[in-house]
C-alpha cells in the first residue's frame, strides 16, 4: 500500500524565525560589547589627554630652588650665573620631546634635548636625554588636579619650574 500525500506541507517558518531572532540577539550583544569598549577607551583617552594637556606643548621657567638640606637656594647660585634675569627653561612638546636649559649656553655644550614619557601613576615625566642620560621630573598638582609646578633635580638642588606666561 502506498501512502497518500495529503497536500499539507510542514511549516518551517517558526524554526527559521527563532534562528533569525537568535542571530539578531547575538549580533546586538556583540555590537553592545564593542560600543562599550569604544566608550571606555574614549574616556581613558580623554582623561589622559586632558591630564597631559596641562604640560604638553608648554614652556616652563624656574622660579625657585631648594638645596640638599631643604633650604631655599638662590637661583644665581644654582645656575652659577651673574645674569639677574636668567631663568632656566624647559619646553615640553606634544610629540614627547623636550628641551631643557638650566644654564645659558650653546647647543653643543651638553645635553639639552631628548624624549619624555608620562607616568600617570607616579606623576612623573621620565626623561631620556639625547646622549642616553635619564632623569625623572616630578609633577606637583593642585587640589583641583591642575599642574602647579615641575620639580627637576639639578646638581644637588631641586629646581621648581612653573608654566611660562609667555608661550
Amino acid at each position: 500500500m502506498s501512502k497518500k500525500k495529503t497536500g499539507k506541507k510542514k511549516n518551517n517558518a517558526p524554526k527559521k524565525k527563532k534562528k533569525n531572532i537568535k542571530k539578531l540577539l547575538i549580533t546586538l550583544a556583540v555590537v553592545a560589547v564593542i560600543a562599550a569598549a569604544v566608550a571606555v577607551s574614549y574616556v581613558i583617552y580623554l582623561n589622559t589627554s586632558l591630564e597631559t594637556a596641562d604640560f604638553a606643548g608648554k614652556t616652563f621657567n624656574s622660579v625657585s630652588a631648594l638645596d640638599a638640606s631643604g633650604d631655599e637656594a638662590d637661583l644665581h647660585s644654582v645656575y652659577n650665573v651673574r645674569y639677574d634675569n636668567y631663568q632656566g627653561s624647559m619646553k615640553l612638546s606634544g610629540d614627547g620631546t623636550f628641551e631643557l636649559w638650566m644654564t645659558p649656553g650653546a647647543k653643543d655644550d651638553g645635553e639639552h634635548a631628548g624624549t619624555y614619557t608620562y607616568d600617570r601613576d607616579k606623576q612623573v615625566l621620565k626623561a631620556k636625554f639625547s646622549g642616553g642620560a635619564k632623569a625623572e621630573f616630578k609633577l606637583i598638582r593642585n587640589d583641583d588636579g591642575s599642574l602647579k609646578r615641575i620639580e627637576i633635580p639639578y646638581n644637588g638642588y631641586t629646581v621648581y619650574m612653573e608654566k611660562s606666561e609667555i608661550e
